[in-house]
């Protein structure tokens, strides 16, 4: 079980205070995971949380032990929280197998939380103030369009529009080009006739979440209150609407990365994506070349087909590309069933305003007399006589979560339990529903249709329980988010990083919403695109004459691969591979000062494109570059492209690799650098030299890499092994740069 099975929190207690003489305190128990060689999961005990709920029984009264348990930890720390009286307190200290009780500290309640999650502070020793805030930096974002009136896009505090700028602000259908400021410096449209306002609400979200102005007192209807800001507050924003309610096509997007390079954008970000192409028929990657050709950083989502494997997409190596994490932020919404039982959920809604939506409903699910559909809530399929009046539960899938919701309402229903499926498992997206509602996952829908079926008269309530912060382990790699290895390039490991992408609070055009709110909650790697765009121009800001390669070797090199517990970070119940996170989770903070960093040049690309056996045309098409591979090879013998991580490829045949880099001191002179490698299991890693002497700043140093497979091919068309290689500064051994390492075996 994770750390967040079962929370109720201060709002289901402010109503059962009534039923105790003596106030109740919030205290975390800490226990013994394995007591007197006692195993709590075994057939005493269903699961660890029936294990924690025993201590209550045994210092509470029977019937109110369930009610008094906030949550249930076990991997943080293994125990609960749990309010308590203090006669129960001393009950409980006594028992076996309590280790410690301390009590609750509060919480203080904070949104766009996800710059806070990355160590961005306004401190003087902080990434935001080292790189000026992202002043100076233009961040061009390909989406939906932008909503000029949100209050991030407030240009109070900047400074004036940089004088390489050569774009627009161009006139359209609601969209005045008085709308621009000094934070918002451009905007344009690429489909004839239509507006650059956003009528989607995407691309408002993700220009807030790269750059978006500091507004405080913003929430979503009371949900994840506090200061929300950009990952660069400081960067100034050029919006190109390429995104229309029939999709995105590649001659619109190419059209605006034309036009936003001779506009004079610093990095490019498109949370925009498909399936995996070769890159010749990959129009985000044709045109991104380009871009880097004239120093643009280009990032761009991962997609959102995980967690299914080759499923990543915009994987062209110039492309920074950017999977999905969680945070450690919740929004519980607890179902309690009419058993007795309670199933943890997540919601937006703003229960905690109104005391009503913790009625009890009757339950019903794929009501009979329903169409075609009724499971999963389509628009016309619920009838309305069977649900009036009632909390309906809707599988997940097909249609959209919050119209689902919407459907619901329309029907005549009072409530909604949205029931994950076995595609979706535990992945918690929330949502600002219409009515009362809340997201269960898989396991906890199981439980919820069996209790509707073991009952003629099925009921539950919702208790909503407001914003929690720290309570659960993050990191994590989203369930959505896309996998490696790359379709088309598994000699470039992708994704390459992961960023906040889960329940990611930013700006949202009013006029969307008939509750007239400026800030809502979305998830993909939609989102987690605009944190990493942002991250580059702080980067940029503080390094304007670094390479894109450069940018994105600083990233990767530094990433996190612990959570902030320091344990691994996981991928749904396992640690995760580079294939799900790449080089790890962007840190900022490390990013803006990596020591050393991996540096690809424009040409480098097209010789690594010949080693790929891509043809002279086909090069020519990704390139705009006339390339004769025989000779580029016969002049770089050896070659292999120099990328912060390092895939190897054993084909049927081959057991030996040799593979060279070179690093670029961007740190203190005189620098000394201690390689620490783990070898990939079934292959011998050698590396020359062991150490790397840099003496001056920008002195460029190689290594080579000789990779041995001591693994026999087996029946399997392929198998991978993974490990690190990080070099280490001797002096302070805090500066590391980190390289994942993928080793596949293909038979073909």
């Amino acid at each position: 079980m994770e750390a967040k099975v079962v929370t109720f929190l201060h709002v289901l207690f402010s109503c059962l205070l009534c039923l105790h003489a003596k106030p109740l305190q919030t205290y975390i128990v800490q226990l013994h995971p394995h007591p007197h060689g006692f195993t709590p999961t075994s057939s005493a005990f269903p699961s660890k949380f029936h294990w924690h709920l025993s201590f209550l029984e045994q210092s509470v009264s029977a019937d109110d032990s369930s009610t008094r348990l906030l949550y249930s930890y076990t991997s943080a720390m293994e125990g609960f929280a749990a309010q308590l009286s203090d006669s129960e307190l001393d009950l409980l200290k006594k028992l076996p197998g309590v280790v410690a009780v301390r009590p609750d500290t509060r919480l203080q309640l904070h949104t766009t939380y996800s710059y806070k999650f990355m160590g961005l502070t306004p401190a003087r020793e902080d990434a935001w103030y080292q790189s000026g805030f992202g002043h100076g930096t233009i961040i061009g974002v390909l989406d939906t369009g932008v909503w000029p009136e949100s209050p991030s896009f407030n240009d109070r505090g900047m400074p004036p529009v940089p004088g390489k700028w050569k774009g627009i602000c161009q006139q359209g259908q609601d969209f005045d080009s008085s709308n621009c400021n000094r934070k918002l410096i451009g905007a344009r449209f690429f489909t004839k006739g239509h507006t650059v306002a956003d009528s989607h609400g995407h691309g408002t979200h993700t220009s807030s979440t790269a750059g978006g102005a500091s507004v405080p007192k913003a929430s979503v209807l009371g949900n994840g209150g506090g200061v929300a800001r950009g990952m660069a507050p400081g960067a100034h924003i050029a919006v190109y609407k390429v995104c229309w309610t029939n999709g995105c096509y590649s001659s619109d997007i190419l059209a605006a990365m034309d036009t936003a390079i001779r506009d004079g954008v610093d990095v490019l970000s498109l949370s925009i994506g498909g399936f995996p192409l070769p890159l010749f028929a990959d129009s985000i990657a044709i045109g991104s070349f380009r871009a880097v050709e004239h120093g643009i950083s280009v990032v761009c989502a991962a997609g959102n087909s995980g967690p299914l494997q080759y499923s990543v997409a915009n994987e062209a190596p110039w492309i920074a590309t950017i999977g999905a994490s969680t945070l450690d932020r919740e929004f519980p919404a607890i179902v309690q069933l009419g058993n007795g039982e309670f199933l943890s959920g997540e919601s937006m809604f703003p229960g905690n305003e109104f005391p009503s939506t913790t009625k009890e409903f009757e339950l019903v699910y794929a009501p009979a007399g329903g169409k075609k559909g009724s499971e999963f809530c389509f628009a016309g399929s619920l009838p309305k006589v069977k649900i009036q009046g009632k909390m309906v539960v809707c599988d997940r899938g097909v249609n959209g979560r919050a119209e689902k919701g919407q459907v619901v309402k329309q029907s005549g229903g009072a409530a909604m339990i949205l029931a994950n499926t076995a595609i979706n498992m535990e992945e918690d997206s929330v949502d600002v529903h219409v009515l009362p509602a809340t997201l269960v996952g898989f396991t906890e829908s199981l439980r919820l249709k069996a209790y509707i079926n073991s009952t003629r008269n099925p009921r539950a309530r919702i208790v909503f329980g407001g914003t929690v912060i720290g309570k659960s382990r993050a990191p994590a790699v989203a369930q959505f988010s896309a996998r490696g290895p790359s379709f088309t390039n598994p000699s470039v490991l992708k994704p390459d990083v992961i960023a906040p992408g889960v329940n990611i609070i930013a700006a949202w055009p009013q006029n969307l919403d008939s509750r007239r709110v400026n800030f809502t909650v979305m998830s993909g790697t939609s989102m987690a695109c605009p944190h990493v765009s942002g991250i580059a121009a702080l980067i940029r800001s503080a390094h304007p004459k670094w390479s894109p390669a450069a940018v994105k070797s600083a990233m990767l090199t530094t990433a996190d691969v612990t959570d902030h517990s320091g344990n691994p970070i996981m991928d749904g119940d396992k640690p995760a591979g580079v294939f799900a996170m790449g080089a790890g989770h962007v840190n900022p903070q490390r990013a803006i000062y990596p020591g050393l960093i991996y540096d690809i040049k424009p040409e480098d690309y097209v010789t690594h494109l010949c080693t790929l056996g891509y043809t002279r045309s086909e090069i020519f098409t990704i390139t705009h570059r006339n390339a004769s591979c025989s000779e580029l090879l016969k002049m770089n013998k050896g070659f292999s492209l120099n990328y912060p991580s390092i895939s190897v490829i054993f084909r049927q045949g081959t057991r030996r690799k040799m593979m060279r880099r070179k690093l670029t001191n961007v740190g203190r002179p005189n620098s000394i650098y201690s390689v620490e490698l783990k070898a990939p299991e079934g292959v011998k890693v050698r590396v020359k030299p062991t150490k790397l002497h840099f003496k001056q700043r920008n002195q460029v140093l190689s290594y080579r890499l000789w990779f041995i497979s001591r693994k026999r091919m087996t029946r399997e068309k392929l198998s991978f092994a993974e490990g690190h290689l990080t070099w280490i500064n001797s002096q302070n051994h805090l500066t590391r740069i980190r390289s994942p390492i993928s080793v596949t075996w293909k038979r073909k």
